[in-house]
């Protein structure tokens, strides 16, 4: 983990300064290291400040509070400032520029999907508490795209960032899902290598064994893996922690089950028909797995998708649903359309 010798560093026009202060103090008081250029009158004392800046922005502190507003875009200084910060965001993985909005004018290069805070609606306390939960992740070194080992899930586990359950999950789910992705395009390709069984009759009873067993995949996760009570063990009761193998385990089941449906419909792929219509009927049935995989990659996704600015947002008091959705089911139309293909077999 790289060392910095500042915690963070406030990015804001002068005009701004009034609104900025009142953070960079409390900050100070819940012990962050704050680069303040109030307080380095001393050390900045006869230096290229546009040098120094750029130094200190780029290498010596961990995240840039940038402060945004019409007077930010438009101050000289402040645009030096900007730049020299989204430069190193560009060439860094893990997040660096946390921005706070003072209005509503938009930055130039900081993309709208970017999480962020607005001190308009969350108050000094509010900010000040999300920096501090926002270094915890950091000292466990623990993000979204950290792999899972029994050491960084330790570490994540040691400093407890707030929602750090569900980072757990989303992470095991996204990173279990990415090492699927070939074989989930390949069945929305309806592509499988040939895995040397060839039906040469109708397929009734393997299109009705088919099913069998789809249904078994799908009762045993309703049933069994994405109930109420099982994630209530995994993520733990409300004001509770979470249990951490419990979490992994519960993404790795979901990725598991994930991997099960896609290896079903690629089973039905894969095999060779000497009848055409029990060709066409079984890939009818191959679409069966559509509306699952399509909802569950949904799902991790969107898991991903709040992970990456989970601290931010629960500090600032929002509500996140931590369960997983159930989300098997099968379109009415798409089942007519099977029940046709099965009646045109049976002739």
């Amino acid at each position: 983990m790289a060392e910095y010798e500042f915690d963070v560093a406030p990015s804001f026009a002068e005009q701004d300064r009034a609104q900025v202060e009142p953070v960079v103090r409390r900050l100070e008081e819940l012990g962050v290291k704050v680069y303040y250029d109030e307080d380095q009158v001393v050390a900045r004392w006869g230096l290229d400040l546009v040098e120094h800046i750029a130094e200190t922005l780029t290498h010596k502190v961990r995240y840039v509070l940038m402060f945004a507003s019409r007077h930010y875009v438009e101050h000289n200084w402040a645009r030096h400032e900007r730049k020299t910060a989204q430069a190193r965001a560009l060439g860094q993985q893990n997040e660096y520029l946390l921005p706070i909005k003072l209005d509503d004018t938009e930055v130039p290069g900081l993309l709208s999907s970017i999480g962020y805070l607005d001190l308009r609606v969350h108050d000094t306390e509010v900010i000040a508490q999300s920096v501090v939960q926002k270094l915890a992740q950091h000292r466990a070194e623990f993000t979204s795209s950290t792999p899972i080992t029994p050491k960084s899930v330790a570490a994540l586990v040691r400093e407890k960032p707030r929602g750090w359950e569900y980072l757990l999950y989303a992470t095991v789910v996204a990173q279990g899902l990415a090492d699927l992705q070939q074989k989930y395009r390949e069945h929305f390709l309806r592509y499988s290598p040939r895995n040397g069984i060839v039906e040469h009759g109708n397929g009734i009873d393997l299109i009705r064994d088919r099913n069998v067993l789809l249904g078994e995949i799908i009762k045993v996760a309703v049933e069994s893996v994405f109930t109420a009570g099982t994630q209530e063990a995994a993520f733990g009761r409300a004001g509770e922690a979470g249990d951490a193998d419990r979490i992994v385990h519960l993404g790795e089941l979901f990725v598991r089950t994930f991997d099960e449906i896609l290896d079903w419909a690629r089973g039905i792929h894969g095999t060779s028909y000497a009848h055409e219509p029990a060709r066409a009927a079984a890939r009818v049935q191959a679409r069966f797995a559509d509306r699952q995989l399509e909802a569950m990659h949904a799902v991790a996704r969107d898991l991903r998708e709040v992970a990456d600015t989970l601290v931010e947002r629960l500090t600032a008091g929002e509500r996140i649903d931590m369960t997983v959705p159930l989300v098997f089911e099968v379109e009415p139309s798409l089942e007519q359309e099977f029940k046709a293909a099965l009646e045109r077999l049976s002739r």
